[in-house]
Formats: structure tokens, sequence, C-alpha cells
């Protein structure tokens, strides 16, 4: 039995209207990690008065006026290309998707994967299933590439940031790719944890939450063999969980794989649109090797909403130097509204 802990605190007062006010605020611990989520509804009242909502209009006009001269919609023609011994045609194409090196490196592989250049549209709930599953893929046989040519390029992270607010450079929908020889140090520790537990529990975490969880409040369904959460201590702002029981890492996943976390990605971010976000970002966390005490999982987080001028609230202090965030609604919330839609569809 894996233990949920939490701990409730109040605080009291005084409204300016003069009125005595008492706001109740959830601590929740991580059961693997030990961070902390800080769960206020109250908060959702601020959220609404200060932060703003999405702006469609504004939305719409960036989207066509970022579609003249994109260099992702001609990436075929323009865009760089990996070296023959990696890539003989140049460039990786899956389906709709196309691979190819990213201008600016981070690490000895970094590599940017367009889900479809012929679709220059900015609204998550618009991301085509199959694009996103053959994107999927697509970084898979890259990082399965580039240690094939490299035996000690296993560290890898494959993620995508959707708009600027979600942290993206360039508003075309694409996926990003890096492996290198160093471990990425919050991936290192989510392994190490994983371990522990395991040798402490004498199985898996992962599958011992999966099984927990099925059924629950925070559990919202499953496409195949992934299975997606609601975490119970989120780190990041309405945190989903899609895993795939059995694999530990993308160099593992096979296409019917990538396809289930394409169409459930796209059910997640039509989910964030329909509540007002359409900003998001996600990334696979994988380990460097097949091991057994990990489960490959992909993480989605709502941003902030596209407008003219918005505020990083994920990005304040606390969770940037601490550690630790706030949140404005509690996971079984969100969880039961997708959990809904995800049956319907």
């Amino acid at each position: 039995m894996i233990d949920l802990v939490s701990a409730v605190e109040r605080a009291r007062l005084v409204d300016p209207a003069g009125h005595e006010v008492e706001q109740v605020i959830e601590h929740r611990t991580d059961p693997l990690t030990g961070t902390v989520a800080s769960i206020n509804a109250a908060l959702g009242e601020k959220a609404r008065a200060f932060l703003g909502a999405n702006d469609p209009a504004l939305l719409t006009e960036l989207q066509e006026r970022s579609r003249t001269g994109c260099p992702f919609c001609a990436a075929a023609e323009k865009a760089t290309r990996f070296p023959p011994s990696l890539v003989a045609e140049g460039q990786l194409r899956v389906g709709r998707s196309i691979g190819f090196p990213n201008l600016f490196s981070k690490a000895s592989l970094d590599a940017v994967v367009v889900l479809d250049p012929a679709v220059h549209d900015l609204f998550p709930s618009r991301l085509a299933p199959d694009a996103l599953g053959s994107a999927i893929a697509t970084v898979a046989e890259l990082a399965r590439r580039a240690r094939a040519q490299d035996a000690a390029l296993v560290h890898h992270v494959a993620g995508m940031n959707f708009l600027g607010p979600g942290g993206s450079s360039m508003p075309h929908p694409h996926l990003q790719i890096q492996a290198r020889t160093v471990p990425y140090s919050g991936l290192a520790q989510l392994l190490q944890a994983g371990r522990a537990a395991a040798a402490r529990h004498g199985g898996s975490f992962w599958e011992a939450l999966l099984a927990q969880e099925r059924g629950g409040p925070r559990h919202v369904g499953a496409t195949g063999p992934v299975e997606w959460l609601a975490a119970w201590a989120p780190a990041r702002q309405k945190e989903l969980w899609g895993l795939l029981p059995g694999k530990s890492s993308l160099v593992e996943l096979n296409e019917s794989e990538a396809r289930a976390f394409g169409e459930d990605i796209a059910r997640v971010v039509a989910f964030y649109e329909a509540g007002g976000q359409h900003s998001f970002t996600l990334a696979f966390l994988s380990a460097p090797v097949p091991e057994r005490s990990h489960t490959l999982q992909v993480r989605l987080c709502a941003r902030p909403a596209f407008r003219a001028t918005y505020t990083n609230y994920d990005t304040w202090f606390a969770p940037l130097f601490a550690g630790d965030d706030a949140h404005t609604e509690a996971p079984e919330s969100y969880a039961g509204r997708l959990r809904a839609a995800w049956s319907r569809s």
C-alpha cells in the first residue's frame, strides 16, 4: 500500500469589505519524491481576477501571421539535415512527421520533430492524434539511432512546448528529443527514488501505484496499454500522467504504443483548451536503459493563458527555487471532468 499523506491548514483574514474569511489549504506530499503540492480552491478566484483568460482571436492572428515564412512548414526543403551516418536521407520521416537537427544544440543529439509540415494550426484541439503518434515514434527512433551510433548517448529526454506561455519559441507544433552522455538530474533523481522504493517493497513503485489508483478519483482511463492518472501531489498545473506498464524507455516503444500515446495526448490537450488553457508542456520521462523499477511515462501540464500579456504564475519563486507549487484545483476535480470526456470520446 502506497501512503498518500496530506496535512490541512487554515488561513484566516479580514477581507477589504471587513468580513472574516477562512481558507483551507491542503499540503500533499508526493509518495516517491517527497515534493509538496499545496491546494487552495480560493486561488481559483485570484486566477480569474488577475491572470486573465485566453484570447482566441489573438491566437488566430498569430496562426495566420506566423504561417508566412514558417521554416517548419517548409522543413523538407529548408530545414537542417542529419549526417548520413545517422539518417541516410538526411531527415527522418515517420507518417506525417519529419525530424531534423536543431539549429542550436543543447546535446550531442538535439533534434526537432515537426508533427506535420502541412498543418500550421495553433489550437491544441486540432492536433491530429496520428501526427502526434508518428512524432512520438520518430523521437523514439532517433533515441535508438543515437545510441547505436555512440553507445554513450543513453541519456535522453523528449518533450513538447506549445505556444509562448508553454515555452515554445516556434509556433508550428513540434516535439524535441535530446540525447547526451550525462544524466538529466531530475530524471536521475526520479529513477533513483524508484529503485529505492522497489528495493524496499520488492516490486515496481509505478505498477503498485497504478494498481492502487485504478477505479479511484484520480484514474482517468486508458487507451490500449497506456493508463492515465492525475498526480496525487502535482508539481505543475493540472498535471496528468500517461504510463505504459511493462516498458521503461522510449527505445522500447513500438509504433502501436506511440499511436496510443498520441491519441491520449490529443484528448488531454483538447481538455485543456476546453478549460481555457491553450498553452501546455509535456515531457517523456524515460530510463536510459530498460529497467524493471521504472515505467515509461509522459507528463503534461497546462500553462498560462495565451494572451497579449500573460503572467507566468507557474514559475514564481517557490516552484522555481524551493521546488513546490500551489494549485487552484484538486487533482480529483479535473480528473473527474477529463474522465467524463474520456468516456464520451
